[in-house]
């Protein structure tokens, strides 16, 4: 309800203020508290809605705490997923916070009409600062001390509601297991009918895990354990933390974590969460491949990443969704070469399936060359109308935002019948190209370098080096585009090593002879091949029919080959 928070305790003078302020600017306003609450409006051009949410205009200047002026609501990112936007009949917006003591309690918002637009835009930092200075410092001292009362109050509700939304089972107890709040995941697990606040933890779950605690005192993390009371069962993980309540007092804070919890936040992890493109700066990739990231990042279209590693392409469509305006519904990742092909038509097209599960999220399809051509036609009949037809059910929609990644060259497929041509030509428009790691050499040595140092932490072994000649040697391997080798050779490096690592160390590993002969027998001696037969001077359509590829597959190793 409004009137638990501190605006909604003084109605009468922010309806006064906010009655004063549309005389004055000859505009609407509209006051709401942090709980979105609306605590005052005025109809002098237009009928408010009933109600305000966290993705409106106003409800970004509660969330982001700052003051936004929006000239064109229809260049405004948020007015644009609006229901309304189209019968909307605002203008322009200026938001300003209301400030209480160091916390936001509210914003008042003036809402205005096209004639009125021009002049207040015009003067928009004059009347900030107006309403800033003068309005509002006038209301935040009318505001009675009992309402630090009130405050409080809210405070202990919000938190208490955070904890309540929380995936994790917390119970707090005073020193001695005295259970003094728990919240309803808690309540939930242990199956409690009835409160039992004011009893003590070690009754309620009678397991080593907790009893140990209040006789050792020792903190511990995520212990795996299983408890197992009555008719309830706990399969998962428990930490324990004394904290320090007030000057006084302490306690004993206990955290749940089931199995389930813990993989589905790995999961998450593994879809890119910590994945950024600023990350992933001077490191992976080069200014020039970040800087188109970024740029097509920004908007809804499809994007396709060509490299020759699919680790790389992979990290990249993370990094670029989570530089999007979509970054908060996740990136869901579908790897067509590694699902069952009697089950990828249903997880990904299905009444369940991954893309109606992604409304309004990221999908990244890697190695679109492996889907069948069948699963093309649907993928193309989505991308064109945005929709899933069944037959004998109602079209399933969903609106999805596609990054698509390839090691191979598409055009080539599309000459082959392998792959559909028209789907070809949508999704490359926004072509982002990587080049293979042999022809970067700077990103090569930082990925060498950042992976060293990353090993050498994790397994603490910090007087462990590698030599300037062993650093090149490792650059001037062939690694096949393969990422997950590179790493595999440093961690045992840094595994089996101490102090300085030479050429002579790693090649005594032996674990890149058999790379290098493959390398050999494959690569280097079709390189060597292509070579001779330009250098003797023959035709390019000579050499591919020696070859027996096509004159394209031709230029392509040509161009990977630097000849």
């Amino acid at each position: 309800m409004a009137t638990a928070t501190i605006l909604g305790s003084v109605v009468d003078l922010v309806k006064q203020m906010g009655e004063k302020l549309s005389k004055i600017l000859d505009t609407d306003v509209l006051i709401v508290d942090n709980n979105f609450n609306i605590i005052s409006e005025t109809n002098r051009y237009f009928v408010q809605h009933s109600k305000v949410i966290m993705d409106s205009m106003i409800g970004q200047v509660i969330v982001n705490q700052e003051s936004l002026v929006v000239a064109d609501k229809n260049e405004f990112f948020i007015c644009q997923k609006c229901v309304d936007f189209n019968e909307c009949q605002v203008t322009g917006f200026i938001g300003v916070p209301i400030f209480y003591v160091d916390r936001v309690i509210g914003a008042v918002a003036l809402i205005f009409p096209r004639h009125r637009a021009k002049d207040l835009l015009q003067h928009s930092d004059v009347i900030i600062s107006f309403i800033k200075y003068i309005i509002l410092e006038d209301l935040v001292e009318k505001i009675p001390q009992k309402n630090e009362l009130v405050e409080l109050v809210q405070i202990i509700n919000e938190r208490e509601h955070m904890l309540d939304n929380l995936s994790d089972a917390v119970v707090l107890t005073d020193e001695f297991g005295v259970i003094k709040y728990y919240n309803k995941q808690f309540e939930n697990m242990v199956g409690l009918e009835k409160k039992c606040i004011n009893e003590r933890i070690q009754k309620v779950i009678p397991h080593n895990i907790v009893l140990d605690y209040f006789e050792s005192r020792h903190e511990y993390d995520n212990q795996k354990v299983l408890i197992e009371w009555g008719e309830q069962t706990f399969y998962g993980f428990v930490s324990c933390r004394a904290i320090q309540l007030d000057e006084k007092r302490r306690g004993v804070l206990f955290i749940f974590k089931t199995v389930v919890d813990v993989i589905q936040n790995a999961r998450a992890v593994q879809k890119g969460s910590k994945v950024t493109l600023q990350w992933l700066k001077d490191w992976l990739f080069t200014d020039d491949i970040l800087d188109k990231a970024k740029a097509l990042a920004v908007t809804d279209d499809i994007i396709l990443i060509k490299g020759k590693s699919a680790n790389l392409n992979e990290i990249l469509a993370k990094g670029i969704c989570n530089f999007s305006n979509r970054n908060l519904q996740g990136l869901t990742i579908i790897k067509c070469d590694s699902i069952y092909k009697e089950h990828l038509e249903h997880y990904v097209f299905g009444e369940f399936g991954e893309i109606q599960k992604s409304d309004k999220g990221t999908i990244f399809i890697s190695n679109i060359e492996t889907m069948p051509l069948y699963l093309q036609k649907y993928l193309l009949d989505f991308i064109k109308y945005g929709q899933i037809r069944h037959e004998n059910m109602k079209p399933i929609k969903s609106d999805v935002r596609f990054i698509f990644s390839t090691t191979v060259d598409l055009m080539e497929m599309v000459r082959k019948g392998l792959f559909l041509e028209e789907l070809y030509y949508r999704i490359t428009e926004n072509v982002i190209e990587i080049p293979p790691l042999q022809h970067n050499k700077d990103v090569l040595y930082s990925m060498i370098t950042a992976g060293f140092d990353f090993y050498k932490k994790k397994y603490e072994k910090h007087n462990v080096s590698l030599s300037k000649e062993a650093v090149d040697y490792l650059c001037s391997l062939d690694w096949q585009n393969d990422t997950s080798k590179i790493n595999m050779l440093l961690e045992q490096i840094v595994a089996r090593y101490d102090g300085t690592v030479g050429v002579d160390d790693i090649t005594a590993l032996n674990l890149l002879e058999d790379e290098k002969e493959v390398m050999m027998s494959i690569e280097e001696i079709e390189k060597q091949k292509i070579k001779k037969l330009l250098e003797e001077g023959y035709k390019k359509t000579e050499i591919s029919n020696m070859l027996g590829i096509s004159r394209a597959t031709l230029y392509r190793k040509i161009e990977e080959y630097g000849l």
